[in-house]
């Protein structure tokens, strides 16, 4: 069993001796977010405010003039609304390789954000196809939808990890690599359902810290399961010898 507590504990440690702050880091991640969202939202308004008054006219009256006045072509705003998606995708990725270079101690600068963009590609379509499956699973029911979110949890640590990987096969190893802990990967996640709540009530404030604890936390678990499991890139930077990594299906 792993211990949570000790890697909560060297998550801390790791935070604290980063040369390039965690917690700055994450602001920049959370203002670049922010405008990202908020011109969507804009670009989004007219189709949103057309929803409202076609399934209740009556609305028209109690809305703020400005928001009856707000135009933007459907075309560009959907295609705002997939380049932000990406672009979030993307940006998750860079912020997922601060964490795994901070925890080999090496010195990750803020631009290390942006890394994500060098591999593009693959990070986009694991990130789609995750959303996918977790969505397809879903239609069984909430449970399968939840352990399918655990089961391909490690996918983009894989790719960032090991870019050779194809975007399937480093869903597929997170699917071996969880088989066995997506109940202690729970717990993990229901230790911090505290912060997570009071990130809420202080309006995100508080997930400029709760973030990358959380995160450093679970990349630690990333590596304990990897060690455990002889499966994916080890600490020297070997792959695991006599093992096959990603197994036959999803």
């Amino acid at each position: 069993m792993i211990q949570r507590a000790q890697l909560k504990q060297e998550a801390k440690g790791i935070l604290r001796e980063a040369r390039v702050s965690p917690y700055l880091f994450t602001l920049l991640c959370l203002a670049i977010t922010l405008v990202m969202n908020a011109i969507d939202e804009y670009t989004s308004l007219p189709a949103t405010v057309e929803r409202l008054l076609s399934a209740d006219p009556r609305l028209a009256a109690e809305l703020p003039p400005f928001l009856l006045n707000v135009s933007f072509p459907r075309l560009p705003a959907m295609f705002i609304d997939i380049l932000v998606l990406l672009l979030t995708i993307t940006l998750s990725a860079g912020v997922s390789l601060y964490h795994l270079g901070i925890r080999r101690r090496e010195e990750m600068p803020y631009a290390t954000l942006f890394d994500g963009f060098g591999m593009v590609g693959k990070v986009v379509a694991v990130g789609l196809l995750r959303a996918i499956l977790i969505y397809l699973w879903s239609f069984l029911f909430i449970v399968p939808g939840i352990i399918a979110a655990y089961r391909y949890r490690f996918a983009m640590y894989n790719q960032l990890e090991n870019p050779e990987l194809s975007p399937i096969d480093a869903l597929r190893m997170s699917r071996v690599q969880t088989s066995g802990f997506k109940g202690e990967l729970f717990l993990l996640d229901l230790s911090f359902l505290g912060w997570m709540l009071l990130s809420v009530l202080t309006l995100g404030i508080l997930s400029i810290w709760v973030s990358p604890y959380y995160q450093q936390t679970d990349v630690g678990y990333f590596r304990a399961i990897k060690s455990i499991k002889g499966i994916g890139l080890l600490p020297d930077g070997g792959d695991a010898p006599g093992r096959d990594p990603t197994g036959p299906e999803f």
